[in-house]
C-alpha cells in the first residue's frame, strides 16, 4: 500500500495515534464531526495496512483517503487534539506546538502503569480494572486524570479476554468524553501517586513463563490465565501449552497433578481443583 502524506498541515484539527480496534473506532466515531482531511492518523510502526487478528488503522485510513502523518509532522501543527489510542512512541510534550496531549490507558491509574496491562492485574488477583483517559505529560501514563470506567474482571476471564474488555470499554470511555476533550470542557484530577505501581517490560519474561505450583490454587490458576494470550503467548504444564484455565469450588485435596488426554486436573496447597485445558491445534 502507498501511504499518502498531506501536503498542508494547517486543516488538520485531530490527530489519532495507536492501533487495533480502539483506534480504529475511534478514527470511524471522529469522521461524524469533522471532514476527512481535518483528521490525520500516525499508524504504529508495526501497522503494514492489513487486517490480522486485530484491524488495521493504516488499511482503513488509506480506504477512506484519511490523511497519514508522521510523528514530526503532527507535532508541528498547533492546537491539534492529538489521541494516543496504543502507541507505540513515548513522548515528549514539548516537541508539540500543541497542549492539547490525551492518551487512554489500559488501567485503573493510578494502579499498573506501563505495560502488560492485561497480565499484571490477573497474577495480583485483582477483581477489577479499568481503562483511564487523562492528560499526557512527560511521564509514562502519569498525567492527570480526565476520566475512567472501572469494570469486574471475572474469576475465570484470561489476559486475552481482559484485553478485548480494554478494546470495547476505552472506546466507550472515549465516545463519553470526546465533546469535551473537543470544546476543553472537562475536569482534571491529579494522580495520587501513593497508590502508584509501574510496570516496564524488562519485569516480565512472555518468553519464559514459570507457573509455580507451591501456591495456593488460586494463584495457580491466576499464573495461568494471565499469560493465556494465544495471539502472544500461553502458559506451559509439563511442556504442554495450556488454553483455559477454570477454577472450581471442588475441593480435591492438596498438591493434585493429573493429567489426560485433553486437560490437566491440578490443585494448589489449598486443594481447590484446577481445569486446564490444552491447546487445541
Amino acid at each position: 500500500m502507498r501511504v499518502r502524506f498531506p501536503n498542508n498541515f494547517n486543516h488538520l484539527k485531530v490527530c489519532i495515534a495507536g492501533k487495533n480496534a480502539i483506534a480504529l473506532n475511534a478514527l470511524k466515531l471522529l469522521r461524524s464531526k469533522f471532514a476527512h482531511d481535518e483528521i490525520c492518523i500516525i499508524p504504529n510502526r508495526d501497522d503494514v495496512g492489513i487486517d490480522t487478528w486485530q484491524p488495521s488503522l493504516l488499511k482503513y485510513a488509506l480506504q477512506t483517503s484519511i490523511p497519514v502523518c508522521t510523528l514530526e509532522q503532527v507535532q508541528q501543527i498547533p492546537n491539534v487534539l492529538f489521541l494516543s489510542l496504543e502507541f507505540d512512541r513515548l513522548l515528549k510534550v514539548e516537541q508539540f506546538a500543541s497542549k492539547r496531549l490525551y492518551n487512554i490507558h489500559f488501567s485503573a491509574l493510578p494502579k499498573y502503569k506501563g505495560v502488560y496491562t492485561s497480565i499484571t492485574p490477573i497474577l495480583n488477583g485483582e477483581r477489577t480494572s479499568g481503562v483511564t483517559l487523562h492528560c499526557i505529560d512527560n511521564g509514562i501514563d502519569t498525567g492527570d486524570i480526565i476520566a475512567q470506567r472501572i469494570f469486574e474482571l471475572g474469576l475465570q476471564e484470561s489476559a486475552r479476554d481482559l484485553y478485548f474488555k480494554y478494546l470495547a470499554k476505552g472506546f466507550l470511555l472515549l465516545k463519553e468524553n470526546v465533546d469535551s476533550l473537543l470544546t476543553g470542557g472537562f475536569k482534571r484530577t491529579k494522580q495520587d501517586f501513593t497508590q502508584s505501581c509501574y510496570f516496564s517490560r524488562t519485569e516480565i519474561d512472555v518468553k519464559n513463563i514459570n507457573i509455580n505450583l507451591k501456591k495456593t490454587s488460586f494463584q495457580i490458576h491466576n499464573q495461568l490465565r494471565a499469560f493465556i494470550f494465544r495471539e502472544y503467548q500461553l502458559p506451559s504444564l509439563k511442556g504442554v501449552r495450556v488454553a483455559k484455565s477454570i477454577l472450581s469450588e471442588e475441593f480435591i485435596g492438596a498438591n493434585v497433578f493429573e493429567e489426560s488426554e485433553n486437560e490437566f486436573i491440578l490443585s494448589g496447597i489449598d486443594g481447590f481443583k484446577i481445569i486446564a485445558q490444552k491447546i487445541d491445534i
